[in-house]
């Protein structure tokens, strides 16, 4: 009985031995099928690309009695237009208001002039460009409407349905407290006389002499 049981547990052994072996080869086997050639395939993991933050500059202008100040901040936005924002401050940037803002495509874009300011600082001007073409916009500096919901007068529009006879060119700056001066071309493309705009009545008023 004892030898017949070592036999047994002999044959056993080398069962277990063959079968372990051959499934190594067959585990191999499928490994090598399974990544080799163009049936390999890798993970990889798709990280998103930051969002670049708009890029934001900003201009001032001072009155000419320094104690007043235009600030134009201009956002370069992703879909390539550019958002102008202006406010009004004291000198040293104190008691800033919110005055208005407008977004333009390209090749549009908007400036403060230098003679941005009236006399008093109780008014101010920035200007709209299109190429040669130009629009002016008046603003009380105090951030307030000019009645109702009048936030700023477009000049250029203003002037224009006025129906002069003459084209808008450009604003060259104040003549007083409350008038800008405004240059105009003929529809043949030559100078046109010059023209006060007054702020607030609106009232448009030739001029003999040109500016």
């Amino acid at each position: 009985m004892t030898t017949l049981r070592k036999v047994e547990l002999e044959s056993i052994f080398l069962i277990s031995i063959v079968a372990a072996v051959s499934m190594f080869f067959v585990v191999q086997r499928n490994s090598q099928g399974q990544f080799s050639g163009s049936d390999m395939r890798i993970a990889t993991i798709n990280s998103p690309l930051p969002t670049p933050a708009p890029e934001q500059k900003a201009f001032s202008q001072i009155s000419p009695d320094g104690t007043k100040k235009v600030v134009m901040r201009v956002t370069q936005n992703l879909d390539n237009t550019s958002t102008y924002d202006f406010s009004a401050a004291d000198e040293n940037g104190a008691n800033e208001q919110s005055i208005f803002t407008k977004t333009l495509g390209s090749p549009k874009s908007m400036t403060v002039p230098l003679n941005t300011f009236s006399p008093d600082n109780k008014y101010f001007f920035v200007q709209e460009n299109a190429g040669d073409n130009k629009k002016i916009f008046a603003f009380q500096t105090s951030g307030e409407p000019f009645s109702g919901e009048e936030q700023y007068f477009d000049v250029t529009d203003l002037f224009r349905k006025k129906e002069t006879g003459n084209n808008f060119d450009e604003a060259t700056g104040w003549a007083s407290e409350s008038l800008i001066i405004i240059n105009t071309k003929k529809e043949d493309g030559s100078k046109g006389p010059s023209y006060w705009f007054e702020v607030p009545s609106k009232a448009i008023l030739i001029l003999a002499t040109e500016f």
